[in-house]
């Protein structure tokens, strides 16, 4: 069997796409366009044409024959396996949960968490903010500790804190809308192949 594939922002709004439904390698470009994903992710045309015979060759996705719609060229209609939204809820438990993905993996996450249940996501994201509150707190400490140090050789650590504390703060008003109901789930009822939301 190929290797898995890593997680990656394009791998993963491939698979997204896909579990939203089959879908051929022109439109799932246009939806990442009219969603913004391609400037979000950094998705180039070429990436998405690379990357759909590797997730294939993993198992994740499957192609059906090239067919052509009046005259029309033809097409190749990439469809999700089972075992792709097994890898696409893999990889958005851990990049929801885990501060140590960056900044656009996150967004990708953010953008496909559909495939995962509304109070699973509160609970991953929850996680996400007690462990960016826990390096708060150890920086606070770091900051505090260098008093005799002149403050503008600390600004790099005072931004990266602020933008910590600024992410927290999203965080937990976002579980907190999500728990209470103020956010719509818009995928809430819908079923994904094999799906049991495991």
């Amino acid at each position: 069997m190929p290797p898995r594939p890593l997680p990656s922002p394009a791998a993963l709004a491939v698979l997204g796409l896909l579990a939203e439904r089959a879908r051929h390698p022109y439109e799932l470009k246009t939806i990442l366009r009219e969603r913004g994903l391609d400037r979000t992710l950094g998705l180039k045309q070429a990436t998405l044409y690379d990357l759909l015979p590797r997730l294939a060759a993993a198992g994740l996705v499957t192609q059906d024959d090239p067919a052509s719609a009046g005259n029309r060229p033809q097409r190749t209609v990439y469809r999700i396996t089972t075992a792709g939204i097994t890898a696409l809820r893999q990889w958005l438990r851990e990049l929801l949960a885990d501060p140590a993905h960056d900044a656009t993996a996150f967004a990708a996450a953010l953008a496909f968490m559909f495939a995962l249940s509304r109070s699973e996501v509160a609970e991953l994201v929850s996680r996400r903010a007690a462990a960016i509150d826990g390096t708060v707190a150890e920086v606070a400490a770091g900051l505090a500790a260098a008093q005799d140090v002149p403050p503008v050789f600390l600004t790099d650590h005072t931004y990266a804190q602020a933008l910590r504390r600024a992410e927290r703060d999203w965080l937990r008003a976002f579980v907190a809308d999500l728990r209470g109901g103020r956010l719509s789930w818009p995928l809430e009822d819908q079923e994904y192949p094999g799906d049991d939301r495991s």
